[in-house]
């Protein structure tokens, strides 16, 4: 039995860092345009048939011969197949990349195949995790192929911007997944407090972050109160980290009831939930804001449900696990 709930966790796990990654990919990625290359067509200029493309959730996404999509390609669970131009990245997760025409940019693809045919041309590199590269003597790559970082040194590597904010994505979106799989109830009791009493939530987040300070020097100048004040400040930051969860879980859901609701799952949407805050917590002049406003709703809500363990007030709604 253990070892079933482990490679559930697993699974839940890897799948939560798919999405993030996804996500991270379409909001975070600039296009990439091919420059320099060797091909005489790299550059060529041409009108577009479809200026956006939405990110796609299940659906086989298709480029046929003729179309000119200036706009990057994103799906989840689904594959992508190119035979006309795309002018922009494409990225799969969970699906394959099929390509018979042209990409003026990245590819990348986790946990999926990228097959390159006699008639692909590719300006740009391939990024390829969790899959196979299959490549015909005919296609033509203007790049170099990528393989998953073997060490945390390469993830880390960055400027300290952009690999600031995927370490804060991907440490939000594994918590979120780890919690929500071990302990559903207490995050869900949490999420229901807030959304139902969110004002009082907020009031009393404001005031355990006020007065936290104040206690905590009380108890380190008594100083055998010390060990004491270590368990307040662990439990202020756990509280913190909890219902934000919650909070996220519940932007999540509403995400993806507005966006995809054939995929309104648990997992997916916390992941996105989660994401969203950590996105827009990175916003400037008001990331940071954002930020701790849902971290006092959060803490309040917790507080409130006494950390999960009861409910605080009686649901509008039975509560969905």
């Amino acid at each position: 039995m253990r070892k079933v709930l482990h490679r559930r966790w697993y699974v839940l796990i890897l799948f939560g860092l798919i999405l993030l990654v996804g996500l991270l990919a379409t909001f975070m990625i600039p296009d990439v345009l091919a420059a320099g290359s060797d091909d005489p067509g790299a550059g060529r200029p041409g009108e577009c048939t479809v200026e956006h493309v939405q990110p796609a959730f299940g659906d086989t996404v298709v480029v046929n011969n003729g179309e000119v999509i200036c706009s990057n390609l994103t799906s989840w669970g689904s594959n992508i197949i190119i035979n006309g131009d795309v002018r922009g990245n494409v990225v799969a997760f969970g699906g394959n990349v099929i390509v018979d025409g042209k990409v003026h940019g990245t590819i990348r693809s986790y946990a999926g195949n990228i097959t390159l045919r006699n008639g692909a041309r590719v300006y740009g590199d391939i990024h390829l995790c969790g899959g196979q590269r299959t490549q015909n003597s005919a296609s033509q790559l203007y790049g170099s192929v990528f393989d998953c970082p073997k060490s945390i040194e390469l993830l880390l590597a960055g400027d300290g911007g952009a690999g600031f904010r995927f370490w804060s994505l991907l440490t939000w979106v594994a918590l979120g997944i780890i919690l929500t799989s071990l302990l559903p109830e207490h995050v869900m009791l949490v999420r229901t407090t807030a959304r139902s009493k969110m004002r009082r939530s907020l009031l009393l987040g404001v005031l355990s972050v006020l007065l936290a300070p104040a206690v905590l020097a009380v108890l380190v100048a008594l100083i055998i109160s010390i060990p004491l004040a270590i368990i307040v400040a662990i439990g202020l930051i756990a509280g913190w980290a909890l219902g934000t969860i919650a909070v996220g879980w519940l932007i999540g859901e509403y995400v993806i009831n507005k966006v995809a609701p054939q995929h309104n799952t648990r997992p997916v949407q916390v992941t996105i939930g989660l994401a969203v805050l950590a996105l827009a917590g990175s916003l400037p002049y008001i990331g940071w804001f954002i930020s701790i406003g849902v971290g006092l709703l959060g803490l309040g809500a917790v507080f409130l449900s006494r950390f999960g363990t009861r409910l605080y007030g009686q649901p509008k709604q039975p509560l969905p696990l």
